[in-house]
């Protein structure tokens, strides 16, 4: 069973090794390791070269998250791939676990994921506190992105016919799981987390702004006119984030400040 193992880089030398020692302790034979360094000025490539000779590195030249993941797919020989951003690490289990569901049949699994907020301080559970969903999950993800690329695993096929991540800078992530939960039911692997997430100053989750926020929502806007079977109600739902967004965007630095305004407001 040959699963892939995909990390998306861009001068994150220290963090994307640390990235790969975690993968380094999961117990999983011979997994295909691939690092797709997206235009690093550092030393990223010479450092995972002489401490992981083994790992395939890609070089592409700022193309973005999305399409620095997909190409890594396109190169992988794996039917089972796994994705892990650079700034952040796999827990014990993590693979076995998100395997696990796999093997129940599900083409599309996710766990928790732990994250430290270092700008902000302290930590929370993506999903909120450990209370994830199963199944049908179209209506849960278009209310908010519940789930992470670090602790997403899709099998190729899956991956495929949901089109891979898009083009977008900001947003590309929402908008490849909307697609995938538009097709396939997702399998939980529970409230342990099995992946941890930082958030630094160097975060695209840290850098928002306005015109940021709007181009993520009204990129799902056109994802659910063009391609996704939405309702009459998921559509205005989205019209009217875009303009209440739009309105107190000034108060908000990060995504997750964003969210808790959304929550104390009852939008989602």
């Amino acid at each position: 069973m040959q699963v892939s193992f995909i990390i998306p880089t861009r001068n994150r030398c220290r963090m994307v090794l640390q990235a790969l020692d975690s993968i380094a302790g999961q117990q999983w034979n011979d997994p295909e390791v691939i690092v797709v360094d997206d235009g690093s000025s550092d030393n990223t490539c010479r450092e995972i070269k002489a401490r992981y000779p083994r790992v395939q590195l890609i070089n592409l030249d700022g193309v973005g998250p999305g399409m620095a993941r997909n190409a890594g797919v396109e190169a992988a020989k794996g039917d089972y791939l796994m994705f892990l951003d650079s700034d952040d690490q796999w827990l014990d289990g993590h693979v076995v676990m998100l395997m696990d569901v796999l093997n129940r049949g599900f083409e599309v699994a996710y766990g928790a994921t732990k994250t430290v907020d270092e700008v902000n301080g302290g930590n929370f559970l993506i999903p909120d506190n450990g209370i994830g969903h199963e199944g049908d999950c179209l209506q849960q993800i278009l209310r908010w992105c519940f789930l992470v690329p670090s602790s997403l695993a899709v099998t190729r096929q899956a991956f495929e016919e949901a089109g891979g991540f898009g083009y977008e800078r900001y947003g590309e992530d929402w908008s490849f799981f909307i697609r995938l939960a538009a097709r396939f039911p997702f399998g939980y692997a529970g409230p342990e987390p099995i992946t941890i997430r930082r958030l630094h100053r160097g975060s695209i989750c840290c850098t928002i702004d306005k015109e940021k926020l709007l181009a993520i929502i009204h990129q799902v806007l056109a994802l659910l006119k063009n391609e996704v079977k939405a309702t009459n109600a998921d559509l205005l739902h989205f019209e009217k984030l875009a303009q209440w967004t739009a309105n107190h965007a000034e108060q908000w630095t990060t995504v997750q400040e964003w969210y808790q305004s959304m929550l104390k407001e009852d939008i989602i």
